[in-house]
């Protein structure tokens, strides 16, 4: 429940509740109104002072640990996913008994065909379970600026890139890293997009925003922010690759009933689901 709540909210809170708690131990000593009154003011306006000084600490005014940012555009280009393609070996095995890889990128920008990545970072589920510890996270250095815009959105900048090795090693060593595994990917279109200019990334792929779309038809947001909030999971390391990898995860492992729930029990059910939510999309967006 306290997760739902903003920080303002959870100091104002925290000050109604220590102010309760001296209220409380002073009405335990037999004393008039007048008396108990010029006991408490005293100490309420000294809390509120503490905690006005504790919020100008936590969060000065017009400053934001996590910016209001726009999510990334939303692709009508599903190809990268390869969702026509059937896997022999994996199709018909059951979703929980599989091996994924879950992955994020951040970007110089917002345009799979010009923008390069900055950062790769991804974690592991084996046995529908996820792996503490097994990740994977590196910097990339894009061999151009990085626009401000973008340093406003994920943090990275040009100096912690400088000596970052290009894309292409850093792919190498992140296909080592998922092996044989499924690729998961919160609109995962983007990142394989931008990842396949560089080099094949052979993986079967799924895409935890078309599994939502195709599975729980009536939620109005499928993005990653409302997800999360639906499913009450903690957000930490928002715009970082690994931090997403991880929220993706968990957010995927959730939506793992919902997907049974419509009777998708496999590999190529999950795929199906996932080319169902495609069309739908692409139906709606017709012209992009």
């Amino acid at each position: 429940m306290f997760r739902r709540l903003s920080l303002p909210q959870l100091f104002v809170l925290a000050a109604l509740v220590v102010m309760a708690l001296t209220a409380g131990a002073v009405w335990q000593f037999p004393a008039g109104w007048e008396t108990l009154l010029r006991a408490l003011v005293p100490a309420w306006i000294g809390i509120a002072a503490v905690f006005w000084v504790l919020w100008r600490q936590i969060a000065p005014p017009g400053d934001s640990a996590q910016p209001d940012l726009p999510p990334r555009p939303l692709t009508t280009d599903f190809t990268p996913l390869r969702l026509d393609t059937r896997y022999a070996d994996i199709a018909s095995l059951p979703m929980e008994n599989l091996e994924y890889v879950v992955v994020d990128t951040e970007t110089t920008g917002l345009n799979v065909k010009r923008d390069e990545i900055v950062q790769i970072g991804a974690v592991r589920i084996v046995d529908g379970r996820l792996l503490e510890g097994d990740s994977f996270e590196r910097l990339v250095n894009p061999g151009r600026t990085i626009p401000k815009e973008s340093i406003r959105f994920h943090g990275i900048t040009d100096d912690m890139v400088a000596h970052a090795p290009g894309i292409e090693e850093v792919l190498a060593e992140f296909l080592d890293y998922a092996g044989n595994a499924i690729l998961v990917g919160h609109n995962i279109a983007f990142d394989l997009s931008v990842m396949n200019r560089a080099g094949a990334v052979p993986n079967p792929s799924l895409d935890t925003m078309l599994l939502s779309v195709a599975a729980v038809p009536g939620r109005r947001d499928h993005t990653l922010e409302s997800l999360s909030d639906q499913f009450d999971e903690v957000v930490e390391d928002r715009h970082t690759a690994l931090g997403d990898a991880d929220l993706t995860a968990r957010i995927f492992l959730r939506l793992l009933p919902d997907i049974r729930r419509v009777g998708a029990t496999t590999f190529g059910d999950a795929q199906d689901l996932c080319a169902h939510a495609a069309e739908k999309i692409r139906d709606l967006r017709p012209y992009e």
